[in-house]
């Protein structure tokens, strides 16, 4: 009885770990914008059309009030603007309002960690390196699931992998350690997304006359 139950929790750890790679790769290509386009594109439209004002009129007031309302008071306008500023096409501004409260600014788009730690967002992106790792732990997973069934009438060398207890213990082990390189790749692709706003990241405080305004003027 004791084996049975053991082989169907092999089964549905094998099972839980194809899931999870399934669930990895959709929410990291499609999530963020299945969530916008269920919370509606109005409000962004409305602070996108308020940041092209500010760039070509230097009027800050009604953009710098759209971020308060979208993004909530203390968030600073200059990092919307940076986001607005990449293409003409909305930006994801997801990472923004995950991380706004790890967000600070001093003439650079830094970040705050746990326990204060303060570093530069990173440079480069670690997204592919994540996927790899976890698609690596999915293909354990089916292979110790598989594995637990050669051993049943088949000997293998080692005698560890003949109990079928360490192998679906092995295997919710692959299955914790790919929910934890998820989370930390989730993490750190918002760090590297905000971190791309630094090029375009103002210097001076919104509220003076914009480039384009006084090169205009």
């Amino acid at each position: 009885m004791l084996s049975i139950l053991i082989f169907f929790l092999i089964y549905a750890g094998v099972s839980i770990a194809v899931y999870q790679l399934y669930d990895i790769y959709h929410s990291q290509n499609f999530a963020d914008e299945e969530k916008r386009a269920r919370a509606g594109k109005q409000e962004l439209e409305d602070l996108a059309l308020k940041a092209k004002a500010y760039r070509e009129t230097g009027a800050s007031a009604g953009f710098v009030k759209g971020v308060n309302a979208f993004f909530g008071s203390g968030f600073d306008p200059r990092v919307a603007l940076a986001a607005f500023s990449q293409s003409d096409e909305l930006p994801n501004v997801e990472p923004l309002l995950r991380r706004k409260s790890n967000i600070i600014c001093n003439g650079k788009i830094r970040i705050r960690h746990a326990f204060g730690l303060k570093t530069r967002p990173p440079t480069k992106d670690t997204r592919g390196m994540a996927i790899a790792v976890i698609i690596i732990n999915c293909l354990l997973a089916l292979f110790l699931g598989g594995l637990s069934v050669y051993s049943i009438g088949y000997d293998v060398p080692a005698a560890w992998m003949n109990d079928e207890a360490t192998l679906m213990l092995l295997i919710y082990a692959l299955i914790l350690f790919t929910h934890l390189i998820a989370k930390l790749d989730n993490y750190m692709n918002d760090l590297y997304q905000i971190g791309k706003l630094n090029r375009l990241f103002p210097s001076q405080p919104l509220g003076q006359p914009a480039p384009h305004a006084e090169h205009s003027a």
